[in-house]
């Protein structure tokens, strides 16, 4: 049997590395009379590679912040030294006022060409999008850790060439060099930073959230805000606040019993305070159309940035998150599309975001989000008067990351499922 395990794991590592195909490996797997981790693999679901770590698509590892991955490579980047393309229209895939239009004017003036921004809302929409081809030619798109490996699998994104993008290293935290789920950063460079965490205001809410012994129970304790409280709308992170309340802390499982029991606590709420669903606490919370609000710290910061009323008081603003290992931490980042017809402005897109005169005006003009990036402090923020001392727990360190911080990682097919199906029925009742 060890014997066996061992060919296994050779015929996995030389798939994920991209030196057979996926028919070969399962073919191989099959001549080893292994057929029961050929269908696993084929299906896509949860099996182990010889070192015991869980496969998710395409025979990738999934990718954990003490388990980092290197991903396969299925084509070489594009070749240094190459010209950006001119003319026409680069495409990018992306959310919603999540980048500064002045930075989308100044890269289309400076490379001579029309910048056309196509939307999503959601990650799971924007990889159904991309692998139905529901959307064509787009040259980068933005995705987050937990759907790389998956649009690694599908042939989605490209992998990239460094040289045309030395703020990369120049600029960015030394955990984005090599990020525990693209190992070596051979798809991805980093955009935003982010806890998740509670928004409130302060002159609504009178309990101290801060001082609370669980503070995630405020949402089951919310009665006397009713029609004034939201959960965000995304399938991890609505299903991960009641496991947080429970003090369950893998927010990767694929345990439908723990994921069935998050269920019904989040449809607790639908009576309980006629809980709202969205993911706009940058503008609800400023506005007072919300004052209680699970949500993230860059939608606290761009309440401030961009969004509170001339008469509104920031230090009305509060956010909670808790502590590393007991919350999530996660960031978006950018990838060049397969479909990418502009490939080598893409990369110069990617590296005109790492600019740091550029990430910071990004994020203190515009969006909010905090960039990973060396010259951008909690310290300076606050003695600049950027951002008011009340959110001061919105802004991340380095040290925030590490191999025993909390992330919403990839999942198996079947795990994505359980979760997916969970949030809809969510969103059905």
């Amino acid at each position: 049997m060890q014997k066996d395990d061992l060919a296994a794991g050779r015929i996995l590592a030389a798939l994920r590395h991209g030196r057979v195909s996926r028919r070969e490996a399962l073919n191989a797997l099959t001549a080893t009379g292994l057929s029961a981790a050929a269908f696993h693999l084929l299906g896509g679901t949860a099996w182990a590679d010889a070192a015991g770590q869980a496969i998710g698509p395409g025979g990738i590892p999934l990718a954990r912040p003490n388990r980092p991955v290197k991903l396969p490579v299925f084509r070489d980047p594009i070749k240094s030294g190459l010209k950006p393309e001119t003319g026409g229209t680069f495409n990018i895939f992306n959310y919603a006022e999540y980048v500064d239009k002045k930075l989308l004017d100044a890269f289309a003036k400076k490379y001579d060409v029309a910048v056309k921004v196509t939307t999503f809302d959601s990650m799971d929409q924007a990889i159904t999008k991309l692998s139905t081809k529901a959307v064509r030619n787009m040259d980068v798109t933005n995705i987050i850790s937990s759907r790389l490996a998956q649009a690694v699998a599908g042939k989605l994104v490209q992998p990239i060439n460094k040289d045309y993008i030395p703020n990369l290293a120049k600029n960015c935290w030394p955990q984005f060099q090599s990020p525990f789920y693209d190992v070596d950063a051979q798809y991805t460079i980093p955009y935003t930073i982010y806890t998740t965490g509670i928004g409130w205001r302060s002159d609504k809410v009178s309990e101290d959230i801060h001082k609370m012994d669980n503070p995630w129970s405020i949402f089951w304790h919310s009665e006397k805000y009713k029609g004034y409280v939201s959960v965000l709308d995304d399938s991890r992170e609505a299903l991960a606040l009641p496991m947080l309340y429970r003090g369950q802390y893998d927010m990767n499982t694929e345990d439908p019993k723990v994921i069935d029991k998050a269920l019904e606590d989040l449809l607790a709420l639908v009576p309980l305070c006629n809980v709202k669903v969205n993911i706009t606490g940058y503008q609800t919370l400023p506005e007072g159309t919300c004052w209680l609000g699970h949500n993230w710290s860059g939608n606290m910061l761009s309440g401030v940035f961009a969004y509170m009323p001339k008469d509104g008081d920031p230090t009305q603003l509060q956010y909670w998150c808790a502590p590393r290992g007991k919350g999530p931490i996660q960031n978006d980042m950018w990838a060049v599309c397969s479909s990418a017809k502009k490939p080598v402005l893409a990369h110069l897109w990617l590296n005109f975001l790492l600019d740091e005169d550029n990430a910071y005006h990004n994020f203190i003009d515009f969006n909010g989000y905090q960039p990973p990036q060396n010259a951008i402090t909690p310290e300076s923020l606050v003695a600049n008067k950027l951002i008011p001392d009340n959110l001061r727990t919105a802004i991340m360190t380095p040290e925030d990351l590490g191999s025993d911080s909390l992330q919403e990682a990839a999942l198996t097919n079947d795990g994505l499922k359980l979760w997916q199906n969970a949030y809809a029925r969510f969103n059905a009742g």
